[in-house]
C-alpha cells in the first residue's frame, strides 16, 4: 500500500489529552455544541459510531498507531469518563427539554379551558394533541376572583379613598368646565375674526370680478390663496400667458394682497424721434399713482399694462432678427430704426423704441417739435399688437386646418415690419410727389401745364367704403381698418404730358407698392407710358409700356427723360409743322428756318434737359454745329416773370430767317 494510498483512509479525530489537561464542565459544554455542529444532533453519536472510527483509524502507519495506543492505554479512563459526563448531560437536558415543553402545554390548556366559557370563542387549535384525547369538555374550568373578608382598618381606608377620589373627580370637572369655557371663548372669537376676514375677503373678491376681471379657483391646498385673478390677455404669447395669473393672497386681517411680483417696478414702451443725432421728439410716459392695498383694481391694471408694453417690446426684439437689412438694429435694449423724412434736417431720422419703467423722467432739454409724431407711432404699436390678439382669437374660432407631421410654425406679428413699410412707403411717395410738384411749377413757369393728380395710398381714399361693402362680419370694423396696414400699399400717381390739351390728355403713370416681405421686399414702381412716348420711343411691343424700378431716384430721371422727349418731340413739332427733324432719341430736335429749300443746310437745333427740377433749353444754329459751341442757352427753374419755352425758341429761330 502506498503512502497516498494509506492517508486517503486516515480518520483524524483529537489527539487524547493528559489527566492533568482533564476539561472541565465549562470546556465540557464547549466540546458538546462543537460536537453537534461537526457530527449534528448528539442522538447520532454512540459508542459503537465512536468504537468504528477509533478502529478505521489502524491502517495507520505503525509509529503513528503505536503512538496512538499508547496514549490509549494511558488516557483511556479519562475518554470514558468523558463519555460518560456526555450521557450524563444529553440526559439532563433531554429531561429539561420535556419537562419545560410538558409545562408550557399545561399552560397553555389551562388558559383554553378557562377561555373556553366565553361561547363566541373557538379555541379548538388551541388544545394541545394530548389534552384532547383526554376528551375534557369546554367551559368546565372556570375562574373566580374573591375579595378577602374585610377589616376595619381596611374599610376605613378605602372610605378615605373614596372620598379623596370625589375631592379629585369634582376638582377634575371644575378644571375641566373652566378648560371648555376658555376654549369655547377663544373659538369664538377666532371665528369672529375668520368671519370678518373671509367677509371682507370676498368682498373685494366680489368687487375684482365686478371689475371684469377673471377670477379662477387656484390648487385645493392653496389655503392662504383660493383663488387667482387672470389680468393677463388671453390671446397673448406663451411666455406672458404665463405670467398673466396672480394669486389673490389673503392677508392678516381679509384684504387681499398681490403676488409680490405685482410690486416690481411697472414698465411702459417709450418712443423717441432722433434728428441728425439729436432727439426731437418722445412718447409720453404715463404717470403711476399712489396704489395702495385698498385700490387693488388700480393694482391689477396697472399689472395689465405693464405685462401689455413688455410683450410689445418683446414682439419687436424677437422680429428685429428679421429685419438686419433694412437698417433695424438692437442696441443696448434700444431698438433702432431708419425713417428718412423728405427735409434735409430729417435725412438722417432714427426712431428709438426701448421699454423703461413708469416712473423714469424725461431728461430735459430735448427739442419736442416731434412729441406727436412720436405718441403716434407708440399708440400704432399698440394698437397692432391688440389687432394681432384679435386675429389670433378670429383663427382659432375659424376650422382647422388638416392634420399634418409638420409643426405650424407661429410668425411674429407685424410691428415693426408694418412700421418699416409705412416709413418707407410715404417716404418714397411723398419725395416722388414733392419732386413733381416742383417739376410742375418749373414748367408752367416755362408755359407748359403740367396735371398732377397723386394719392398716396388708394385704399385709404375709399377706406370707408371698402369697410361698408366689406363681407366679413366676423371682424370689427377697427380690426379692418387695421388690416388694410398689415397688407402691402399701393400708391397711385398720375401725370399729365406737357403736349397733351384738355380734350386729348395722356397721362404717365407710376404705381408705387410697398410691402417687407414676399414677393418684393421693400417699394417697387411700375411706370406705364402713354401711346404717344411709345412711338417716340419707337417701342414695338405693348409689353414694354411698363417699367418697374426700386429706386426712387431712377423714377426722378426716367421721368425727366420723358418729358424731355415729349417737350421737344411732340410740343416743339407741334409748334413748328413741317418744319422739324428728329435725328435721334435723343430730347433734341432741328427746325428749319423758313424760306430754306430741300437739301439747305440752315437749321436751328434745340435741346431741351430737365433735371432736378430745372429746364433748360439750349439752341444752336448749323454754323455752330460744325464747331459743336454753344450760341445760347435759357433756364427755368420755377420763379416767375421769365419768357415761355414757345416765345423763347421763337425768338431763336426768327434771328436766323
Amino acid at each position: 500500500m502506498s503512502g497516498a494510498e494509506t492517508m486517503a483512509s486516515v480518520a483524524l479525530r483529537p489527539w487524547p489529552a493528559s489527566a492533568r489537561d482533564a476539561l472541565s464542565k465549562e470546556d465540557l459544554y464547549q466540546q458538546i455544541a462543537q460536537l453537534t455542529t461537526e457530527r449534528g444532533h448528539l442522538r447520532g453519536i454512540t459508542e459503537k459510531a465512536l468504537q468504528d472510527e477509533i478502529d478505521a483509524g489502524k491502517e495507520l502507519p505503525e509509529d503513528v498507531m503505536e503512538a496512538v495506543e499508547q496514549e490509549k492505554k494511558e488516557e483511556a479512563p479519562t475518554a470514558r469518563d468523558k463519555l460518560e459526563e456526555i450521557h450524563r448531560v444529553r440526559n439532563e437536558m433531554a429531561t429539561k427539554l420535556e419537562w419545560a415543553t410538558f409545562s408550557a402545554a399545561n399552560a397553555l390548556d389551562l388558559v383554553a379551558i378557562i377561555l373556553s366559557k366565553d361561547p363566541s370563542k373557538n379555541l379548538e387549535s388551541a388544545y394541545s394533541h394530548k389534552f384532547k384525547q383526554q376528551g375534557v369538555p369546554p367551559g368546565s374550568f372556570g375562574l373566580d376572583k374573591t375579595d378577602p373578608p374585610e377589616r376595619p382598618a381596611d374599610r376605613q381606608r378605602l372610605a378615605d379613598t373614596a372620598m379623596r377620589q370625589q375631592l379629585v373627580m369634582k376638582g377634575s370637572r371644575m378644571e375641566a368646565l373652566d378648560w371648555a369655557t376658555d376654549n369655547l371663548l377663544k373659538a369664538a372669537t377666532k371665528l369672529e375674526t375668520e368671519v370678518r376676514k373671509e367677509t371682507k375677503y370676498w368682498e373685494e373678491t366680489l368687487s375684482i370680478s365686478k371689475k371684469g376681471w377673471s377670477i379662477q379657483r387656484t390648487r385645493k391646498d392653496g389655503r392662504h390663496a383660493p383663488f387667482a385673478v387672470r389680468y393677463g390677455l388671453p390671446e397673448a404669447g406663451n411666455h406672458f400667458k404665463a405670467r398673466g395669473l396672480a394669486p389673490l393672497r389673503m392677508d392678516k386681517d381679509g384684504s387681499i394682497i398681490l403676488d409680490p411680483a405685482l410690486a416690481l417696478k411697472p414698465k411702459t414702451l417709450r418712443v423717441r424721434i432722433s434728428d441728425n443725432g439729436k432727439i426731437t421728439g418722445a412718447s409720453n410716459l404715463p404717470t403711476q399713482s399712489d396704489v395702495d392695498e385698498s385700490a387693488i383694481e388700480k393694482s391689477i391694471q396697472l399689472a395689465r399694462d405693464s405685462l401689455f408694453e413688455e410683450e410689445v417690446f418683446h414682439e419687436m426684439s424677437m422680429e428685429t432678427r428679421q429685419l438686419l437689412a433694412y437698417g433695424v438694429e438692437l442696441r443696448n435694449s434700444v431698438i433702432q430704426l431708419a425713417a428718412p423724412g423728405p427735409s434735409d434736417r430729417s435725412k438722417h431720422r432714427k426712431i428709438l423704441i426701448d421699454c423703461i419703467a413708469r416712473d423714469d423722467n424725461i431728461p430735459l432739454g430735448q427739442d419736442g417739435s416731434q412729441d406727436w409724431l412720436a405718441q403716434n407711432i407708440a399708440e400704432f404699436l399698440r394698437l397692432l399688437l391688440t389687432h394681432e390678439h384679435h386675429m389670433r382669437l378670429h383663427r382659432r374660432s375659424q376650422i382647422p386646418p388638416p392634420l399634418t407631421q409638420h409643426k405650424r410654425q407661429q410668425s411674429t406679428p407685424p410691428l415693426l415690419r408694418t412700421l418699416l413699410s409705412i416709413s418707407s412707403h410715404l417716404d418714397a411717395i411723398d419725395s416722388l410727389h414733392a419732386y413733381l410738384n416742383v417739376v410742375a411749377r418749373t414748367l408752367k413757369s416755362a408755359g407748359l401745364e403740367l396735371a398732377l393728380e397723386a394719392s398716396r395710398e388708394t385704399s385709404w381714399v375709399k377706406l370707408t367704403d371698402i369697410i361698408k361693402e366689406s363681407h366679413r362680419k366676423d371682424l370689427s370694423a377697427i380690426d379692418q381698418l387695421l388690416q388694410t396696414f398689415t397688407r402691402p400699399f399701393e400708391g397711385t400717381t398720375a401725370l399729365s404730358l406737357p403736349s397733351s390739351n384738355g380734350a386729348q390728355s395722356e397721362h404717365i403713370t407710376v404705381s408705387t407698392r410697398t410691402y417687407i416681405g414676399q414677393p418684393h421686399f421693400g417699394t417697387e414702381h411700375k411706370l406705364t407710358l402713354p401711346p404717344s412716348l411709345i412711338s417716340v420711343l419707337n417701342l414695338s411691343n405693348d409689353q414694354q409700356r411698363q417699367f418697374k424700378m426700386s429706386s426712387t431716384e431712377d423714377v426722378k430721371s426716367y421721368l425727366d427723360w420723358n418729358l424731355s422727349l415729349d417737350i421737344s418731340h411732340t410740343v416743339l413739332s407741334k409748334e413748328y409743322p413741317g418744319r422739324t427733324v428728329i435725328k435721334s432719341k435723343d430730347p433734341r430736335v432741328c427746325i428749319l428756318s423758313n424760306g430754306s429749300k430741300k437739301g439747305s443746310h440752315k437749321e436751328y437745333a434745340v435741346s431741351i434737359q430737365l433735371e432736378n427740377g430745372i429746364l433748360k433749353a439750349t439752341a444752336s444754329n448749323n454754323m455752330h454745329l460744325v464747331t459743336g459751341a454753344i450760341a445760347e442757352s435759357f433756364v427755368w427753374n420755377g420763379s416767375p416773370g421769365h419768357p415761355s419755352l414757345r416765345e423763347k425758341v421763337k425768338s431763336w429761330v426768327d434771328r436766323y430767317p
